[in-house]
């Protein structure tokens, strides 16, 4: 079934004026939506599945990190807002997909008792050209918290069937070719953790250096499990009507598959720590993920492998703690084709500060 025949999503609505379509959106025209309530039994079952540290899983031990206390995941923050978003707009849209993220930026920590809602701002509206029934929409999503902080800020790139595909597109339209982009970013406040850090520390990590992270095999009940909470999108949670969409059956979440390879990175970091003792991996805080593609839909069944490549490290002078480190992270199913990739940047503790 190609792409520019297939149905939208099941009708929810008698009023099938209630899709939403590429033409709905308009230039530089912000909607807030979203209302998620953050809790830490949430927060610790995200981390259980995806993110297994002490920073999301031990209200006690996280005291003692430099977030100063439990915060949730910033895999289980993309989770939230993906929600947030099929609930706002996504599930009533016809054809909604998106092959990929210009980026995901984290601000701040999102910590128990806060609660988070977001504002969509299209920075750009054209017509596809080789699709001539779709309509593609690069979409700022920003997150705040009850005290109206920044927290985190996606750029996705959104396909939308048209309204009225037979009719002659408009001019593309795009506003503040930086808008989106702005400078600022994650900054480790402090970055003080005793003992000091014996493993994985920055001055240890080499650029090049290639690790593979192991597999996992997508199961069905896990695709509808993590669907069904985060990303209800009829193509992730409903077989049949997948079955008479673009991708002709179940599909798992690309925020599924994004979470399995932090799951696997997490895991092969804490292989480096001594059990039983106090010689600890170093601390880590992610900053950013730039270009994340999921180029092939991820099936039931499918078996990924993941690996991770540190492209570039730099000291930052202001942070003599700490340096950052970036590195490209990829996933290919049985078949050897890829399905994830995605550019990660992160701080990453020091054994010696700077000076």
């Amino acid at each position: 079934m190609s792409a520019d025949s297939h149905p939208g999503p099941p009708e929810t609505d008698a009023d099938p004026s209630h899709r939403i379509y590429w033409e709905d959106f308009g230039v530089g025209v912000a909607a807030d939506f979203g209302a998620a309530e953050v809790t830490a039994s949430d927060i610790v079952a995200y981390a259980r599945e995806f993110d297994p540290v002490p920073g999301h899983l031990d209200e006690v031990a996280a005291q003692d990190l430099p977030a100063g206390g439990l915060i949730a995941s910033d895999w289980h923050s993309c989770a939230m807002l993906m929600r947030m978003m099929c609930d706002d707009y996504l599930c009533r849209a016809a054809g909604a997909g998106a092959p990929g993220v210009e980026h995901v930026k984290w601000f701040g920590f999102v910590r128990p008792g806060d609660r988070l809602w977001a504002r969509r701002t299209p920075l750009e509206i054209r017509a596809s050209k080789s699709r001539p029934r779709i309509g593609i929409v690069r979409m700022l999503i920003e997150v705040f918290n009850q005290r109206d902080q920044k927290v985190m800020s996606w750029l996705p790139v959104q396909l939308f069937d048209r309204r009225n595909p037979d009719a002659t597109p408009p001019a593309p339209k795009i506003v503040g070719e930086r808008v989106g982009h702005a400078p600022d970013m994650r900054e480790p406040e402090k970055f003080v953790v005793l003992p000091a850090a014996e493993f994985g520390v920055f001055e240890d990590i080499e650029i090049g250096q290639e690790t593979q992270l192991g597999s996992h095999t997508f199961s069905k009940n896990g695709m509808l499990g993590f669907a069904t909470q985060f990303n209800p999108q009829y193509f992730h949670a409903d077989e049949e009507a997948a079955a008479a969409s673009l991708y002709g059956g179940l599909i798992a979440s690309g925020w599924h598959t994004a979470a399995v390879w932090n799951r696997l990175f997490v895991l092969q970091h804490r292989h480096l720590t001594v059990a039983g003792t106090d010689r600890r991996t170093a601390y880590e805080l992610s900053i950013a993920v730039h270009d994340m593609k999921w180029p092939n839909p991820v099936r039931a069944g499918d078996t990924i492998s993941y690996s991770t490549r540190v492209t570039d490290k730099a000291d930052v002078e202001r942070y003599p703690r700490c340096g950052i480190v970036k590195s490209v992270n990829e996933g290919f199913n049985q078949r050897g084709e890829m399905v994830l990739q995605l550019n990660h940047e992160r701080w990453v503790e020091r054994r010696n500060p700077l000076g």
